[in-house]
């Protein structure tokens, strides 16, 4: 099919994006009372980013976007007479949410009152996609069980956990299979695309009064309940992490080409990152620290950008990937 000039492929990435949202947020409180200058820069760092101050501020100050009105004492208010317009969602988004409603991973976020609700409201919508469009490679297939009752039951307990700080008892199958029955306080979830399975990062303290933190695979939690206890603060997570991670970071040099930059922080946004743009040249240095026991799914990740990414070290994960390179060029010779 041959595309015209007038087709538009975007999905809705445009649509109530991060600027809207933060104008939207000015015009609001700019219509309960006049805003400061110092006050709309601050809502502009609050809920958009460090540039978004450069983008938005002079346009609506100037009069470009005709929003805002500076009164005699150098003040704004909103130029809108009535509230703003409610955010409808397009037929596009709502196929594309009833897609994503067939993975058994989105129900795990939902209760079943929930979930219902959602199916009456797309009753009438097809999916953008089915799950069996995609031929998934290069992953373990003893995923979580997500579609377990107790699973989704254990999910609901630890997310709420995570969200109010409070401590639960779980009792535990370690690798060794035997059962600890312990108290952690659950600080973050993650998930690994490639074993699909989530894991949860809990704090556990000892009697010393030493924080540790342990990484619990989910599906291994046998049983999960809440202590009544809630730790007031919540814990900085990566410093308590600091003690396993390579001591040689993995270092890369991404390109600009094929919106390889943006890609690579969404793909490795779950590890310690640095990222600095090289003099004179379109390409970045990333350094990546991450817990020696993902490095197998790092390495993947990796390889998934092809030529776009470039690993300037350590050496040791250089080998691997020419390890693993090497491989795949037998095989697929055969």
């Amino acid at each position: 099919m041959t595309a015209t000039k007038n087709q538009d492929f975007s999905l809705f990435s445009e649509l109530y994006t991060c600027y809207y949202q933060v104008v939207a947020r000015i015009l609001e409180e700019a219509a309960r009372h006049p805003l400061t200058r110092r006050r709309i820069e601050d809502l502009v760092r609050e809920y958009g980013y460090d540039e978004s101050a450069l983008a938005l501020i002079p346009r609506l100050i100037q009069g470009d976007w005709p929003f805002l009105e500076k009164t005699s004492s150098d003040t704004y208010i909103s130029l809108l007479r009535n509230p703003l317009f409610p955010q409808p969602l397009t037929r596009l988004q709502k196929s594309w949410l009833k897609a994503l409603m067939s993975d058994s991973r989105f129900r795990l976020f939902f209760t079943d009152k929930e979930l219902a609700l959602l199916e009456e409201l797309l009753s009438g919508i097809p999916p953008l996609y089915r799950t069996f469009d995609f031929c998934l490679f290069d992953q373990y297939g003893d995923h979580d069980p997500f579609s377990s009752v107790m699973y989704r039951e254990h999910m609901r307990t630890i997310l709420a956990a995570v969200r109010g700080r409070h401590v639960l008892s779980v009792s535990y199958l370690s690798r060794k299979e035997n059962i600890l029955t312990h108290s952690w306080l659950p600080c973050r979830l993650e998930y690994g695309q490639r074993d699909g399975k989530f894991r949860l990062y809990a704090m556990s303290i000892r009697k010393d009064g030493k924080k540790r933190m342990d990484v619990l695979n989910v599906a291994r939690i046998l049983s999960v309940k809440d202590t009544g206890h809630i730790c007031p603060i919540s814990p900085d997570v990566d410093p308590l992490l600091d003690h396993a991670l390579c001591k040689e970071p993995l270092v890369l040099e991404i390109t600009t080409e094929r919106n390889a930059l943006e890609r690579a922080m969404l793909h490795f946004s779950c590890y310690q990152k640095q990222v600095e743009r090289l003099k004179d040249s379109n390409t970045y240095r990333c350094t990546i620290y991450y817990d020696k026991h993902w490095e197998t799914e790092l390495l993947i990740q990796v390889l998934s950008f092809g030529p776009v990414v470039k690993v300037l070290g350590p050496e040791a994960f250089l080998k691997q990937i020419r390890e693993r390179v090497k491989r795949q060029s037998l095989l697929a010779s055969l």
